[in-house]
């Protein structure tokens, strides 16, 4: 046996060891209520010379194995100068970080004796990290610390997920291309589950404790997905390296320190702003790394049609996962910089980013997932089976309306229209009558809760606490305004379907792009600003008024009884509708509510038993129950 080949196997072994002898070692403080100090410091040497023996194995250097031994006799030394008392290290901040660094140290020092003989990098702390090894130790940690707390509430199951969503970082498996796309499959599901556990932890939680493991995961989560974007697209690792050691320090940190549980008011906002953003760099790091890793692997580039100069552009169909990553986002950006000048830069680029993210089939993919278990969650609590029954719709509406019939058909749907196969002018029509059709039919609900992404990303149980608190008669005017440039883009995207007119780009969907992508998340970001629907409220959507015209036609909300509507004083219809439609007025004066800006729902209906829905559904039921 090669003496090369016998030293990799007493380096895998040695780690196995050495894990081993941690596990036994910090299990062993956290089972223990109170430590004595000495004894813990007695204990942080033993690690630190294990650690130091790996960095000393790494390089063969019997010298850096004597200076290390020196190094680790101060905290010998130390507990020998110190009255030995006895403390709670859980609920002691310092020697909670002071393990957390130790264990961080050892751990690197491994990942380092590994990486050194099995996949050495040109920079020491990214050969430490950035190999299998070091994620088989953060998936023993997150399994193992699970384990011995013995705790199985919300924010335990999103700490230990955080740690599990690293351990398969596709950084970690640059060996061989087809194992990194799978693990950055695996590391974004586990990330997925994570964002969601910490929606449901900033919601649950309302302690100290709670709220700052929600925060600061999500600080820490979009730390990493900017690392992954700069990894994706300028094959730079540093920034992900450096985002995951101190990911990993503070992981151990809420391991070993106890946060007090006072209870405090949630911070919901920041958080929001923290999640979204992590979301936005996900999306575009996981877009730009599965086109690029896919096309590698399944496509000759050499030969591809889809090439502009030296970039690609699309995904060709005998890319089996062309229809998750059909374009390159950065490459999109890559052709904006090239073509206009710094005032165009400063318009498109951003644009063009935020726009190849957001209606990247990877990120709708993503953000469906993560919002569908919050709208289940809200399935769960609502009283009316209308309103159950349009929760599930909303359910089965983000696989089928919103990834399905945008992308891989040429049918226009509201501003996600041709991202592979263009729309033309006849499935525009056909697209727009089926729309007002079922808007009359079944009112405007059939659009804005199925169709579109703003239903799950806003009835959901998360999002339902920052409901507008009042309605402002502004908006119902400033609509019709709105309304103007969707008209225009309808009448040129005609003009140029009948050959009338030429245009260098889609009118259709650079006005569904502009509104999704610049105006939505302006809104979107500040909803607890806005509240919820604010596309129904203030009208931005020129669509959702479009639909809502139609809405007007058959669909009403009635009072069963208007008398019991003259004696009540709560309104608790008024108050439950997000759009904040003054419906118990509109019933009093007319007997029934059909404004433009109602969505369909149904919140009214839950919220009232003297309320009620009607449309095409109901007048036939009433009609066949007469009959009868």
């Amino acid at each position: 046996m090669e003496y090369e080949t016998i030293l990799k196997l007493f380096s895998l072994v040695y780690i196995i060891i050495m894990m081993t002898i941690d596990f036994w070692i910090f299990g062993l403080i956290l089972r223990r209520e109170y430590v004595r100090v000495k004894g813990l410091l007695i204990i942080l040497s033993i690690v630190l010379i294990m650690g130091l023996e790996s960095l000393a194995l790494a390089q063969l250097n019997v010298l850096l194995f004597i200076s290390g031994m020196l190094l680790v006799l101060i905290p010998l030394f130390i507990s020998f100068l110190i009255k030995d008392h006895s403390i709670n290290v859980n609920r002691n901040w310092k020697y909670g970080l002071l393990l957390s660094s130790v264990i961080v140290f050892d751990e690197l020092a491994m990942g380092y004796l590994y990486g050194n003989y099995f996949s050495p990098l040109p920079n020491p702390l990214l050969t430490a990290v950035n190999n299998p090894a070091y994620g088989a130790m953060m998936l023993g940690d997150a399994i193992f610390f699970l384990y011995i707390l013995r705790r199985r509430s919300i924010m335990e199951f999103a700490v230990t997920t955080f740690a599990i969503s690293m351990a398969f970082m596709p950084s970690l498996y640059l060996m061989d291309r087809m194992l990194e796309f799978i693990m950055s499959i695996l590391t974004s599901l586990f990330m997925i589950v994570n964002i969601v556990l910490l929606y449901l932890t900033e919601m649950r939680m309302l302690t100290f404790q709670g709220q700052l493991v929600a925060i600061s995961l999500s600080l820490f989560n979009l730390l990493m997905m900017l690392g992954l974007t700069f990894f994706a697209s300028l094959s730079n690792l540093y920034f992900l390296t450096l985002s995951m050691i101190a990911s990993m320090v503070w992981y151990f940190f809420l391991i070993f320190y106890n946060v007090p549980a006072k209870k405090i008011s949630p911070k919901p906002f920041l958080f929001l702003v923290l999640v979204n953003l992590t979301e936005l760099a996900m999306g575009f790091g996981e877009s730009v790394l599965g086109f690029n890793l896919t096309n590698s692997l399944f496509v000759n580039t050499m030969n591809c049609e889809m090439m502009i100069g030296s970039h690609m552009m699309r995904s060709p169909f005998n890319n089996p996962f062309w229809w998750l990553f059909p374009i390159n986002p950065l490459t999109m950006i890559t052709m904006t910089i090239m073509k206009y000048n710094l005032l165009g830069k400063l318009v498109m680029v951003p644009f063009m980013t935020i726009m190849t993210t957001t209606m990247a089939p990877f990120y709708v993919i993503m953000m469906g997932t993560e919002m569908s278990y919050l709208v289940y969650e809200r399935f769960k609590k609502v009283k009316t089976r209308y309103l159950k029954a349009w929760t599930l719709g909303i359910l089965a509406g983000i696989p089928i309306f919103v990834v399905l019939i945008p992308y891989y058909t040429n049918y226009y749907i509201f501003g996600m229209s041709g991202m592979i196969f263009p729309v033309t002018l006849a499935p525009f029509v056909i697209s727009l009558v089926v729309i007002a059709l079922f808007s009359t039919l079944f009112g405007r609900g059939v659009y804005c809760n199925l169709v579109c992404m703003s239903a799950h990303m806003w009835s959901n149980v998360f999002y339902e606490q920052f409901s507008a608190k009042k309605n402002s008669k502004f908006w119902d005017y400033l609509r019709w305004i709105f309304l103007v440039p969707l008209i225009i883009a309808f009448y040129l995207f005609v003009m140029m379907g009948l050959g009338k007119i030429k245009l260098p780009i889609n009118p259709l969907d650079f006005y569904g792009m502009f509104t999704l992508n610049y105006i939505w998340w302006f809104f979107y970001f500040l909803t607890p600003i806005f509240g919820i629907y604010s596309c129904a409220r203030q009208g931005w959507c020129g669509f959702g008024t479009f639909n809502g015209i139609f809405n007007k036609v058959l669909f009403k909300i009635r009072a069963k009884d208007v008398n019991t509507c003259k004696e009540c004083v709560s309104k608790e219809c008024d108050t439950s509708c997000p759009v904040k439609i003054p419906i118990s007025n509109d019933i009093l004066k007319k007997g029934y509510s059909n404004r433009i800006s109602c969505i369909g729902c149904a919140r009214c209906v839950d919220a009232c038993d003297n309320v009620e829905i009607v449309n095409v559904v109901t007048i036939l039921k009433n009609r066949e129950s007469k009959s009868f």
